[in-house]
């Protein structure tokens, strides 16, 4: 028996994306783009879920049961050829960021300017100090009373404002972990060129970027500079890249970097083109009520991280699920656990199968919050919402990267060579024929004869040996005979019809 059918149910793989039933906010900011632009409702998806990462990471966590508390960020990687309107949907997502950057750019231009002011005035003051010093020292008289009045002035000393950047494209971890540890603590790596970050000095350190995805502690030690920790801090990912450059990444880092489980922490997209049928038409009213609603939805929690940042006792709110959703999430995180042992779903993939219950909570947080509010607990129907989305991007994630041996490989390319063959009307199949024009894989003799067997023992076919010698696989073993297509087999191999089967 085959063992897969032991283990418990997970949704059937490959599903079709379907848009989120519980969330009205997300489905119309994803279908009002989707007839802007007209790019794969994936891939506006994705980024979708991108831009509510960086606006709520700084603002909310959720409660994983049984696990703990931890970050909603996300990490996700779309993989489209060029011209599938990548940049035309992040520079439309990504519209209030750049506006708050700009203002927030101006804020701090003026409030560097006040403290550089301040800053002179405060050299002066410790200047004119130093000097009574010096001068009581000269006398021989004492002068602990100013040096008390230099500690306490620099104590009081002028502090730098914060610099808030929060979208960087090109820059090493290390600069992105000291800017996280001196300015709000919550940034993204964004680019719609991928290339620049997976060629770029940011994957030289990719420990640190795992460790940022779970908001851990880290410390950076130079030589040059004073030494700092990051702490509790809050980065999203987001690149979209072409598919050459998502194979240069892997040639080069690729071992290291499903070693790692860096890869396995990502949310992964790989969109069927729309090019070829995105015809001009007219403007349909109602086609910009979603992205405006998102809009305005972006600057209200903007406004709000905002508030929050400049208030350094604030707690980000915590993301409870409800009761039934709790028993759900449980349930899920479990099944998937099972999946992860032998002919389980995530065998290949055992690291990216241990985030996809996490991954799940954290798109059921960000979706919960972003269309109900903080103060909401995460109903069923969002976790379920959630689990569709995490499950469809898992999906991608294994035909991309799913680390296969090589005799699994075989039997799939078998198995699908079969399905074809199934597809064209056909029962029966000689095994030279396989060999002629089946898989390049299949050409090798004991590569074929291993992957025979394993689908044999699965039940997915069976082998027969007729009395001409000549090896025959039927494709449907768990049905009865079928003359007609044993009539047709025959005439196609030039065969007489009495040949019959002998195992």
């Amino acid at each position: 028996m085959n063992m897969v059918n032991r283990l418990p149910l997970l949704p059937e793989i490959n599903l079709p994306l379907e848009s989120p039933r519980s969330c009205p906010l997300t489905a119309g900011v994803v279908g009002s783009l989707v007839s802007k632009t007209q790019a794969p409702p994936d891939l506006i998806l994705m980024q979708t879920l991108s831009a509510f990462s960086l606006l709520l990471q700084g603002v909310i966590n959720v409660e994983r049961p049984g696990v703990g508390v931890g970050p909603v960020s996300l990490f996700e990687l779309t993989i489209a050829d060029s011209g599938e309107r990548k940049s035309t949907v992040s520079r439309l997502l990504g519209k209030p960021f750049v506006e708050f950057q700009s203002s927030q750019n101006d804020e701090y231009a003026e409030k560097l300017a006040y403290h550089e002011a301040e800053a002179e005035v405060f050299d002066d003051r410790v200047k004119t100090l130093k000097k009574k010093i010096k001068s009581q020292l000269k006398k021989g008289a004492s002068a602990d009373e100013l040096m008390l009045e230099l500690a306490s002035l620099k104590q009081a000393a002028p502090q730098k404002p914060k610099r808030i950047q929060l979208i960087y494209e090109d820059a090493t971890t290390e600069a992105i972990a000291h800017e996280l540890s001196t300015g709000w603590g919550n940034a993204a790596l964004v680019s719609d060129e991928g290339a620049t970050i997976l060629s770029g000095r940011i994957v030289q350190d990719l420990p640190r970027l795992n460790k940022l995805w779970s908001a851990e502690s880290f410390t950076v030690n130079r030589k040059s500079s004073d030494n700092f920790t990051v702490h509790d801090a809050r980065l999203t990912i987001s690149v979209m890249a072409q598919p050459r450059a998502v194979e240069r990444f892997m040639k080069k880092r690729g071992d290291e970097s499903l070693g790692i489980g860096f890869l396995a922490r990502f949310l992964v997209c790989n969109p069927m083109s729309t090019q070829g049928s995105r015809f001009l038409r007219g403007s349909f009213e109602g086609d910009e009520d979603g992205y405006q609603n998102y809009l305005r939805k972006a600057d209200e929690i903007l406004c709000k991280l905002k508030g929050r940042a400049q208030n350094s006792e604030a707690d980000k709110t915590l993301m409870r699920f409800a009761e039934e959703a709790k028993n759900y999430w449980i349930g899920l995180y479990n099944r998937i656990e099972a999946h992860l042992q032998i002919n389980g779903r995530f065998e290949y993939a055992r690291d990216h199968g241990s985030k996809l219950a996490e991954n799940i909570a954290r798109i059921a947080a960000l979706l919960s919050c972003i269309e109900y509010g903080e103060g909401e607990r995460i109903s069923i129907d969002v976790l379920m919402d959630a689990e569709r989305i995490a499950f469809y991007f898992s999906d991608v994630f294994l035909r991309c990267f799913e680390s296969l041996p090589e005799y699994v490989k075989d039997t799939n390319a078998l198995r699908e060579y079969f399905q074809s063959v199934r597809e064209d009307g056909r029962r029966y199949i000689k095994k030279n024929k396989i060999r002629q024009s089946g898989p390049p894989r299949m050409r090798d003799k004991s590569a074929l004869n291993y992957a025979l067997d394993s689908l044999e023992q699965y039940r997915e076919v069976s082998v027969a040996i007729i009395n001409s010698g000549m090896v025959v696989i039927d494709l449907y073993p768990n049905y009865p005979p079928d003359p007609e297509q044993w009539r047709i087999f025959c005439c196609e191999n030039g065969m007489a019809q009495s040949y019959q089967f002998r195992s």
